[in-house]
């Protein structure tokens, strides 16, 4: 047992140091300046081991963004941790999504820098956006008949909503309205609604994880 915890370990350090490589030079040169030689250098294991981890650049890239989730989980937590009313619950996780969606710049530059595209937006959990309105039911906070639909509504607005502020094309405006309207959508009056929107979100601790500096000009290089 012990040896195969030891291998565990080993691997999951080699693992975190491909990551940490792929995001650093990321930031430094921009995806297209990267071969995955480049990667296992800088992590200082054999060109053969990536692809004991990784398919791809693609696929080490993805798993930054996973990186970069988990902070913002966490952090999610934090604010949660303090809260019981249900629907401030869902309020409060609401703005934090929309307001991550245009400040984490660990996610916003690292997508423009990698070259992922695809439907990468920061949300809460499924599984966790479906218990909370099932408290919230439970509660009689929210008048919802189907759980499961009123979950892909909201998620579903979530991302679009999100993916709109990464282009650019909805202001700070747009996380209010939205987080007002889906508490109205899930049965709350607009007045309760308006209330629990303006509540303030609580301070979070930054990630202990550092962003490596930029260190090329992506405008010159788009």
């Amino acid at each position: 047992m012990a040896e195969s915890d030891r291998l565990t370990r080993k691997r999951q350090k080699t693992r975190e140091a491909l990551i940490q490589a792929a995001r650093s030079l990321v930031f430094e040169q921009g995806h297209e300046r990267i071969a995955i030689q480049d990667i296992t250098e800088r992590a200082d294991v054999g060109l053969g081991t990536f692809y004991n981890y990784f398919e791809s650049k693609q696929a080490i890239f993805e798993a930054v963004l996973q990186e970069i989730r988990h902070d913002f989980n966490q952090q999610l937590d934090q604010v949660r941790l303090p809260l019981k009313d249900p629907a401030l619950i869902v309020a409060q996780t609401l703005k934090f999504c929309f307001q991550q969606a245009q400040d984490n710049e660990d996610w916003n530059l690292f997508l423009i820098y990698s070259g992922l595209t695809g439907d990468y937006t920061l949300h809460q959990d499924e599984e966790q956006c479906f218990e909370d309105l099932r408290r919230g039911v439970a509660a009689g906070r929210f008048k919802v008949d189907d759980i499961g639909f009123a979950q892909s509504l909201v998620l579903g607005m979530v991302r679009h909503v999100n993916g709109e502020i990464a282009c650019g094309r909805l202001g700070r405006r747009a996380m209010e309205d939205t987080t007002r309207y889906i508490l109205r959508m899930l049965g709350l009056p607009d007045l309760v609604a308006k209330a629990l929107v303006q509540a303030p979100l609580p301070p979070v601790a930054a990630s202990k994880r550092n962003r490596p500096k930029v260190t090329w000009d992506a405008a010159s290089n788009a």
